[in-house]
């Protein structure tokens, strides 16, 4: 009798084991667009204080470049530009939020970096940025070396806090970890400048008056959408690439650039 109920615990452990295993590798190996299709949806993480990319209405409800983005990549997908639950990231937070699945991409003004390369996976570009001065519209500075020995502004976790380093070394940084954070410091005079995206700073401009954004462009960036690396994720991205290149041929995305920043002529 002992051997019996032994024999029936082996077994049975075997099963659990087993069964176990079995749904750990479903997961593990769960495709990407299968499990959107079956959701009937797509879980994108966007910004809420980078307007004109990703920022909430009056209503708040979420507006933007980025947002229209995601929604054309969700009707080529799902046949519904609705079928998209937005999430809200941060530059410091977003690739965190797309590795541990907490959304299925990220389409919040990224830049194309090698070093987040690395980490995630990458579409197409959607839009091209550079980085660019924001500065009072009295103000004296009208160049990059204009930067040295003043107080400039940059966003956390942005290509702009490379850049500054690099391009002004001399200049006294002050860091923030929004957007309106930082133009807020400009505001009240404690920086005399921020460099950030051109896109960006345009949508900070179109709020504010008394301030001006310098015709030179110091770098050439790729907004593209990001997605985890892996197989799991591969025929996920095809889909959005698909998507990127019917707009792009059908005219879309220069609709949507029309449709939020309709005056950015850029100096190259």
């Amino acid at each position: 009798m002992k051997n019996l109920i032994l024999i029936t615990i082996v077994i049975l452990f075997s099963l659990f084991m087993l069964s176990g295993c079995e749904f750990k590798f479903i997961k593990k190996g769960e495709n990407a667009l299968s499990h959107a299709k079956m959701m009937n949806k797509i879980v994108v993480g966007v910004k809420d204080d980078s307007r004109p990319f990703g920022f909430l209405d009056e209503n708040n409800i979420p507006q933007g470049f980025d947002i229209d983005v995601a929604k054309g990549i969700a009707k080529h997908i799902l046949g519904d530009e609705n079928a998209v639950e937005f999430v809200f990231v941060t530059p410091q937070s977003r690739i965190t939020d797309l590795n541990t699945k907490k959304v299925d991409m990220i389409i919040a003004a990224m830049s194309v970096t090698p070093s987040r390369k690395s980490v995630v996976a990458f579409s197409t570009p959607y839009f091209v940025a550079g980085q660019a001065i924001m500065v009072k519209a009295n103000s004296k500075i009208y160049s990059l070396s204009d930067l040295n020995g003043k107080n400039v502004g940059f966003v956390l976790g942005t290509t702009g806090e490379k850049a500054i380093r690099q391009l002004a070394p001399a200049a006294n940084l002050r860091a923030a970890k929004t957007y309106p954070e930082i133009f807020n410091l400009l505001k009240t005079g404690e920086i005399e400048a921020i460099l950030a995206d051109d896109g960006i700073l345009y949508g900070l401009l179109s709020q504010s008056n008394g301030y001006k954004i310098l015709p030179k462009r110091y770098t050439r960036e790729y907004y593209s959408v990001a997605l985890r690396q892996g197989e799991e994720s591969q025929e996920l991205l095809d889909e959005v690439n698909s998507a990127l290149n019917y707009m792009q041929q059908k005219g879309i995305l220069n609709r949507i650039k029309d449709k939020w920043i309709p005056n950015l002529h850029p100096e190259l």
